[in-house]
C-alpha cells in the first residue's frame, strides 16, 4: 500500500484568496488606528471617552512592576502641545494611581494653574513618598482660598507632620479666609491624633 503524500504548506492566499484580502485590510486600518494615547490629550467634557475608557482599563490590568513604563507615557502624553483642559484632568487621575517621584514636578507644576489645582493636589496627594509631601507644603505659600485650604487638606490626608509649623501659622492668621483658618485647625487636629 503506498503512503499518502504529504501535502506542502500553502500560503493563505492559495488556501482563502477573500481571507487574505480582508487580512491585509483590517492590517491597514489598525495602522491607521489613532494612538489612544495621544488622543487623551485631546479629551473634551462631553466628549468621546472611549480611548480614555481604554487607556484606564489597560492602567488598571497593569502590573505594578510595570508602572514605571504606564508612568512614562502619561508624562509624554501631559507635555503635549494643546493638551486640554480635560486631558490634563485624565492624565492626572491616572498619575495618581500610578505615578512616583518622577510625576511631582509636572503635578506641582499643574498646581500653580486655576483650571487644574484641584487634580493635580489630588494625584500629589495619592502619590506615596516625600518628594509628594514637599510639592504639596510648597504649595502652601503660592495658592490662595479654597487652593490653599485643598492642598490643607491633602497634607492632612498625607498626615505630613513637617507640615505643622506653616499650618499654626496660617491657623493664626486673622487676614487668612475662614475656610483656610478652619481646614488649618483640622489638619493640625487630624496631625496631632496620628
Amino acid at each position: 500500500m503506498a503512503s499518502p503524500k504529504s501535502k506542502s504548506p500553502q500560503s493563505i492566499q492559495q488556501l482563502d484568496p477573500e481571507r487574505s484580502v480582508r487580512g491585509a485590510s483590517y492590517l491597514n486600518k489598525t495602522a491607521e488606528t489613532p494612538d489612544p494615547w495621544a488622543l487623551c490629550a485631546t479629551l473634551e467634557y462631553g466628549g468621546d471617552r472611549s480611548f480614555a475608557f481604554a487607556v484606564e482599563k489597560l492602567i488598571v490590568q497593569t502590573p505594578q512592576s510595570e508602572w514605571g513604563k504606564i508612568e512614562e507615557r502619561l508624562l509624554a502624553t501631559l507635555a503635549l502641545p494643546g493638551c486640554t483642559e480635560a486631558g490634563r484632568a485624565f492624565l492626572c487621575k491616572m498619575l495618581g494611581w500610578v505615578g512616583s517621584a518622577r510625576s511631582v514636578p509636572a503635578l506641582a507644576g499643574l498646581m500653580r494653574e486655576a483650571t487644574t489645582a484641584n487634580v493635580a493636589r489630588t494625584a500629589l496627594e495619592l502619590i506615596p513618598g516625600p518628594e509628594a509631601s514637599a510639592a504639596l507644603r510648597e504649595a502652601l505659600a503660592s495658592l490662595r482660598g479654597n487652593d490653599r485650604a485643598g492642598v490643607i487638606g491633602s497634607i492632612a490626608a498625607r498626615r505630613d507632620a513637617e507640615a505643622g509649623p506653616a499650618l499654626a501659622a496660617l491657623k493664626g492668621n486673622a487676614a487668612e479666609p475662614a475656610i483656610v483658618r478652619g481646614t488649618a485647625a483640622r489638619a493640625l487636629e487630624r496631625l496631632a491624633s496620628s
